[in-house]
């Protein structure tokens, strides 16, 4: 099925340039348009329980439709996946799945599966919407992004990501209903709701945006199916309030956010998040600074410990959480080596027991819409520290957009 599997991916391929990539049969008319890409990653690694090395490769075909009418919009994206190595066979896998975050709605829908392949279809994203010039109301699975952290975001709740991931281009939807109205120029008011089966996995949210005096402000807080750290299962009584700010400062950008939560089980904590953005421009003055992006951050984590021997490692493994410590220091920056390579370099310490990530990554623009990259994740520290008890991580990548 393995072979199947590959060739239905590649007669996709050369099938998606004959296929319209818009078509608008009038100016007033319904309007649509069709792109996507084709990915293959290839990782290698080994297992965080036993430290058994595994290979993993996920070959995804993303076809993305968007299509609109008047105030009437509607997006969707479907993955044909073909996820296949020894990764499969890990204890890991066994026991976590992908450990992938629950969906209200389930569209995966599995092909075949066999001791080391998975070949599934899914709906990645699936909205519908009606958009005025001053109110958005959308229903699907969609991305709702909150707060200003580049590597780790305290109010962003509905749609994490992970700054671990090798595909970091890859964010999680979740099924919700989304409002947005306008206040004014500068002005907004959102809600959101992420239904579950059970009132306790509901999230019911709110957010109110402003900008005074060059800076963005914003206020956020509700309901949220937030889990106690040592229960897999969220509390009935669950809440957040936090914020965010952004502005200028020394020719960059500063930023922050903060999050109060009250698990309903369990002692309530905060979550801090300081961060500095800054970007040379191509007349710096040392060469090496030359169109180089820098991001300085800091994140503190009330629901962790500073005791490595108390550390929840299954929230970790089993997707329900990032981080085990309570504060970090992050450093990233990106820099075009070559109109058509850019590197990109990210260091994550974790200040309570000295272990760290650092990843590196270089990609080539191969031309015709084609990207190479390659990547490498380097994890120090001791046996029993965050990051010292992960492996390291190499990847290859090839993605070509249609």
């Amino acid at each position: 099925m393995t072979g199947t599997a590959t060739l239905a991916l590649l007669l996709l391929t050369w099938a998606a340039p004959a296929w319209p990539q818009e078509a608008r049969p009038s100016e007033a008319g319904p309007s649509w348009s069709a792109s996507g890409y084709l990915k293959n990653l290839w990782q290698y690694s080994a297992s965080s329980i036993d430290r058994r090395p595994f290979f993993l490769n996920v070959a995804r075909e993303r076809l993305s439709l968007d299509a609109a009418w008047s105030a009437l919009k509607a997006h969707a994206e479907y993955d044909h996946e073909q996820i296949a190595g020894s990764y499969l066979r890990t204890r890991e896998y066994r026991l976590f799945g992908l450990a992938e975050p629950p969906r209200f709605l389930d569209t995966d829908l599995a092909i075949s599966t066999a001791d080391t392949v998975v070949w599934r279809q899914r709906l990645h994203r699936w909205w519908a919407a009606v958009e005025t010039e001053d109110t958005l109301v959308r229903l699907g699975r969609q991305r709702v992004t909150w707060g200003t952290g580049k590597f780790f975001s305290p109010t962003d709740i509905l749609n994490p990501h992970s700054p671990f991931s090798a595909e970091k281009d890859e964010r999680p939807g979740t099924d919700a209903l989304y409002l947005r109205r306008s206040l004014g120029d500068l002005s907004q008011a959102e809600l959101a709701w992420a239904p579950e089966d059970r009132w306790t996995g509901h999230s019911l949210l709110g957010r109110v945006r402003t900008n005074l005096r060059s800076f963005d402000l914003a206020l956020m807080g509700g309901k949220t199916a937030s889990r106690p750290p040592a229960s897999p299962a969220p509390s009935p009584g669950s809440w957040i309030l936090g914020g965010d700010a952004a502005g200028s400062l020394w020719d960059g950008t500063v930023r922050g956010e903060w999050a109060y939560s009250d698990p309903g089980m369990g002692r309530p904590y905060w979550k801090l998040c300081v961060g500095w953005d800054y970007s040379f421009g191509s007349d710096a003055r040392f060469p090496g600074l030359k169109d180089l992006s820098l991001m300085l951050e800091y994140f503190h984590d009330g629901s962790g410990t500073v005791h490595s021997t108390r550390y929840d490692t299954l929230r970790v493994l089993s997707g329900r959480g990032l981080t085990l410590a309570k504060d970090y220091a992050s450093l990233g920056f990106t820099k075009d080596l070559h109109p058509l390579v850019k590197l990109d370099m990210t260091l994550i310490v974790n200040l309570d027991d000295a272990s760290s990530h650092a990843a590196t990554s270089l990609t080539w623009d191969a031309g015709r819409n084609l990207f190479l990259t390659a990547g490498i994740q380097r994890l120090s520290g001791t046996r029993h520290t965050e990051f010292g008890r992960r492996a390291n991580l190499g990847y290859l990548q090839t993605q070509w957009y249609f």
